[in-house]
Parts: C-alpha cells; structure tokens; sequence
C-alpha cells in the first residue's frame, strides 16, 4: 500500500512537471517569436529606407524639378503604415508623395486623416489642406483648414516631428539644413497670408480685420507688410478709402517692391481726383509688374509642404 501511495505521487510529481516544462516551453517560444517578429519588422523598415536627398531637394522648389520619382518614398511610407496604421506623420508625408505624384483626392484622404490628434489640430496637414484647396478656388474648404493651421499648437507639431522616427530618417541627410522652428513660423506666416486672400475672395472683409490683426500683434510671425497690405485691401473693398490708404502706405514703409500696392494706391488717387498722383503709382505698379518678383503675388509663392 505504501508504496502503491509513493509511485501514485511520483506519476503526479512528474505529469505535473511536465506541464509546468511545456508552459514554459511555450511561454519562451511566444517570446521569442515577439521579438523575432519585431527584428523581422525592423530589418525590413531598414532595409526600405530611401535616399530623401531628392525630396529634399524638390521641397526647396517644387517648380525646378518635376520628374522627381515618388515611388520608393511611397512605398517606405506605405511601409510605415503597413506596421504603424495610425502614424499621422507618415500619412502626411504619403499625403505629400500622393499629391506630387498625381494623386490628389488620395493625398486629401490623408491629410485629413492626419489634421488632428486627440482631438488637437496638427498644423502642417491643416496647412497643406489650405494651400491644396485655396489652388482649386475652393475657398470656404481653405477658411476652414487654414483656420484650423492656425489655431493649431506649433509646439505640439514640433514635439512630434522631433520624435517621428521617418522624420529622424528624413533629418540625417545630409541635405537636410532646415530649422524645423523656423519652418513653423515661416509657414505660420503663409498661413495667415492666404487666410487672408481666401476671405478677400470670399468677401469676409469684417474677418479679414480680425486675423490681420492677430497676425500683426504676434511678434514671431514675418510678412508684417502682407498683413498690412490685406487689411488695406479689406478696407479698400469695404470702401474706407481713407483707412485703406494708410494701411496700404504702411505696407509700402516695410516692402517697396510689391506691385499691387502702388495700384491700389494709383486707384485712390484717382477716385478723390489727383490724377497726376495716380500717374506716377500706375507706372511704378507697371514697371515692378515687370519685373516678376517671385515674392509677388503672396499668394503665388506657397507650396505645400512636408514638415
């Protein structure tokens, strides 16, 4: 009986053993094969890794090279997605490709996809957006995305690139100089300068006095002459032809070489009658109309842009 009572717990001590061997068996090889899963993900990342010198150099001025390939940076930021679905940086940069590439309703898909985060908007797919539908002529849809560029947080987007790990990728070339801060503000500025535009053609001139306003007591932001010279263009609209002409000289005071502000000038000039004066502001409008001043007009020179 004793020893019948002794093997009976020797089978149980050694079944129970080996279930415990078996868990563990199993509990290692999940392991493994998680980690072997991710090094398996990595590696590929790695491996597809493009050479963004091209794009960078493209995003410097999309006129100069137009037959840039897209395809390997699609297909790495598809990549991305691929592994990381909701990465909302990688799907503006797909946006980005997509656009330059042709396609357009596609990279609109994106760029909205990718305009907020946790309820917050993200300032470069809201501005892209703007800038995509401000060319269309589709104003109330530029209002609405360029306001919500503006009233993004520029350090939340700056957080977010900084620890993007394609944005790392894209900021060791050796061709990337850019000062992200900087390019925030800069586009900052083109934000609030086609904002502008869109509610001239929108005849919100009320609103347009509103943001310009905003725009010229933030000290961070550049194109002060952009925004005095929409202010006097509302008012011009508006037919405060007194008010306009003020806003319009201080502009002058800042940037002498725009050319619709000496018309507009040359206009009120020959609306209260002093000819000889509207003469001179007609033909300096004229003459740096000839010129061709990329800078000129504002709203000619935005691009989208990817970062």
């Amino acid at each position: 009986m004793f020893k019948l009572i002794t093997r009976t717990i020797q089978w149980l001590g050694s079944r129970v053993a080996v279930i415990y061997l078996i868990a563990l068996v199993f509990c290692f090889t999940c392991v493994d094969l998680k980690n072997l899963n991710m090094r398996i993900k990595t590696r590929h990342l790695n491996d597809a890794i493009p050479d963004f010198s091209n794009m960078i150099t493209f995003s410097q001025d999309p006129a100069i090279k137009n037959d840039l390939d897209w395809m390997p940076y699609k297909n790495y930021f598809e990549l991305v997605l691929r592994y990381l679905p909701d990465d909302v940086l990688t799907k503006q940069l797909l946006a980005y490709a997509d656009y330059y590439s042709g396609q357009e309703q596609k990279a609109i898909d994106l760029f909205q996809q990718a305009s907020t985060i946790h309820g917050q908007y993200l300032f470069w797919p809201n501005y892209n957006l703007g800038v995509l539908y401000y060319r269309k002529g589709m104003w109330p849809q530029a209002a609405d995305a360029l306001f919500k560029a503006i009233a993004s947080n520029p350090e939340l987007t700056l957080i977010l690139d900084e620890k993007s790990m394609v944005y790392r990728q894209i900021r060791s070339s050796p061709d990337f100089k850019y000062s992200l801060s900087d390019e925030i503000k800069g586009a900052q500025g083109d934000a609030y300068v086609l904002l502008l535009s869109t509610l001239h053609h929108l005849r919100q001139y009320n609103k347009i006095f509103v943001v310009a306003k905003i725009a010229l007591t933030n000290p961070n932001l550049p194109d002060k002459d952009a925004f005095y010279y929409y202010t006097g263009l509302g008012l011009y609209e508006a037919g405060q032809l007194e008010k306009a002409f003020l806003f319009f000289q201080k502009s002058l005071a800042l940037e002498k070489n725009n050319p619709e502000v000496y018309y507009y000038i040359a206009n009120i000039f020959k609306n209260i009658g002093q000819q000889e004066q509207a003469k001179d502001y007609y033909q300096a409008s004229y003459l740096l109309h000839q010129k061709n001043d990329p800078r000129f007009p504002y709203d000619a020179r935005m691009n989208l842009r990817f970062f």
